[in-house]
């Protein structure tokens, strides 16, 4: 029978360890994170566009930092800190095809509200050609004010999913924050650090810039404090502590899971999967 009690330390643990959980503070990443912040919040505060690649193996914390830095600038835009900006996540993995991503930036710069409206059903097509029409006038100057001179972070995850074999999708998100005015910044994230190198075209190569941060693979000291982090912040109401997982085991876990890959995804997995009460209920 699931357990719901929200005071049992056994589900509060399992729901920290869960990898969809989204941590305020994400362990061992501190020098990346500075690194993004300090590039995206220069061309914030320029009000010009950029690209910024990101780039590492799966599971070393290349979104989940983004999405910290991309919430707390939302927050400071709203406090006035930071001029107000538009942003949008476009996952190589969860679109039907490569082209699809013209439509939901089209979204983001149209004003259009997916979450109260659902999603546009615009054509990639034509997406594609009011985009162009945007960025080469002078970042469009013929469109309405309010949709004129705006700031757009999108944050292209999965970028290999987005590859096709002209490469012209990339080519034209890399593209246009170099147009004058675009005021676009493009976060591209990657599982290669070689990937301009290895699979683009010196055309696309060429629009990316210098701007480029690899996350490495986390060691075992890192793996067991991330999931060392994440059980101290599943502290039950009664603040009673207790031991869900040894020690021993989360340092076997880490040192495993550092041997093969340096996943925290994984490492995540296998502590929350032997996370159960002394009576071997889960969640």
């Amino acid at each position: 029978m699931p357990r719901v009690a929200r005071n049992d330390p056994y589900v509060l643990a399992m729901n920290a360890l869960h990898v969809g959980a989204r941590p305020e503070e994400l362990p061992c990443r501190t020098a990346e994170y500075e690194e993004i912040y300090k590039a995206v919040t220069g061309l914030l505060e320029d009000g010009s566009g950029g690209c910024i690649y990101i780039s590492g193996v799966p599971g070393t914390g290349k979104t989940a930092t983004v999405h910290n830095i991309a919430r707390k600038l939302q927050q400071l835009a709203k406090s006035d800190e930071f001029e107000p900006f538009t942003y949008v996540e476009i996952n190589g993995l969860k679109i039907p095809e490569p082209v699809a991503a013209y439509s939901l930036l089209w979204e983001a710069v149209s004003g259009h509200d997916a979450k109260k409206h659902g999603h546009s059903r615009i054509s990639a097509k034509e997406a594609l050609k009011r985009l162009t029409k945007h960025f080469d006038t002078a970042a469009g100057e013929d469109d309405p004010p309010w949709c004129a001179g705006l700031l757009r972070v999108v944050l292209m995850d999965e970028l290999d999913q987005l590859m096709t074999a002209k490469q012209d999708v990339v080519y034209n998100f890399f593209n246009w924050p170099t147009l004058p005015g675009s005021r676009l910044i493009v976060i591209a994230v990657a599982n290669t650090h070689d990937m301009p190198e290895r699979v683009m075209s010196g055309k696309v190569r060429s629009r990316l810039g210098m701007q480029r941060i690899n996350f490495k693979p986390y060691h075992w000291e890192q793996l067991r404090e991330i999931v060392e982090a994440r059980l101290k912040s599943a502290v039950p109401r009664s603040g009673k502590t207790v031991e869900i997982l040894s020690k021993d085991s989360i340092l076997f876990a880490a040192r495993k899971v550092a041997s093969v890959s340096g996943d925290a995804r994984r490492v995540l997995d296998i502590c929350r999967y032997v996370c159960t009460s002394p009576l071997g209920i889960y969640d």
